[in-house]
């Protein structure tokens, strides 16, 4: 293989990495709103203006954020700062 090709190969790889990472973390922010709309009784347009507003706040990627909320749902507890943080914007919809 030359070096062109191979130059090609790396880009196509890393793209491919980069659309999966993407992906990864678009399910599991969708994870989370399910999460959001059982827990806090959110409704699902709410619920998206809810994760991003949390993650702005305490400055967390939302991908990160998802992942514990995710967890949340499945009986973890949260963290105190991202519990305060849901409970007063989801009472205010």
């Amino acid at each position: 293989m030359d070096h062109e090709n191979r130059d090609w190969l790396k880009r196509v790889h890393s793209e491919n990495e980069q659309l999966k990472r993407t992906g990864d973390s678009y399910a599991a922010v969708h994870q989370a709103l399910g999460v959001l709309i059982a827990r806090c009784q959110t409704p699902p347009d709410q619920g998206y203006e809810i994760l991003g507003t949390v993650a702005r706040h305490l400055e967390e990627d939302l991908a990160a954020l998802a992942a514990e909320i995710i967890q949340w749902g499945l009986g973890q507890p949260l963290r105190p700062v991202v519990e305060r943080e849901l409970r007063k914007l989801a009472a205010r919809r």
